[in-house]
């Protein structure tokens, strides 16, 4: 799961001087891709960090509490993202039933 993830941060993105020659925009937009882009990439490395010291607490080389911790950190970055995808999904979906 947690590569999935990673996976979703690694995802190629257009070429905002491609994009905007082809369309006219301006490149206003990469500066929210790169936004997207980075906090993905730190849910992806919380989860990984996570992971890593809840087997190291398994082994008996981290802390309840410090497994708690992460997991916890972890769990609370992973929910921030679900409910940003949540508004991305619904507000696309107002977009879809506006009437030209």
């Amino acid at each position: 799961m947690i590569d999935a993830v990673g996976q979703i941060a690694r995802t190629t993105a257009l070429d905002p001087a491609g994009a905007s020659a082809a369309t006219g925009a301006t490149t206003s937009g990469a500066g929210f891709e790169e936004a997207l882009t980075s906090a993905l990439s730190d849910i992806s490395g919380q989860l990984k960090h996570a992971e890593t010291v809840s087997i190291s607490g398994v082994k008996g080389e981290a802390s309840q509490l410090e497994v708690v911790t992460a997991v916890m950190d972890a769990e609370q970055k992973l929910q921030a993202a679900i409910a940003v995808r949540d508004r991305v999904v619904q507000a696309y979906l107002e977009i879809s039933r506006m009437q030209i």
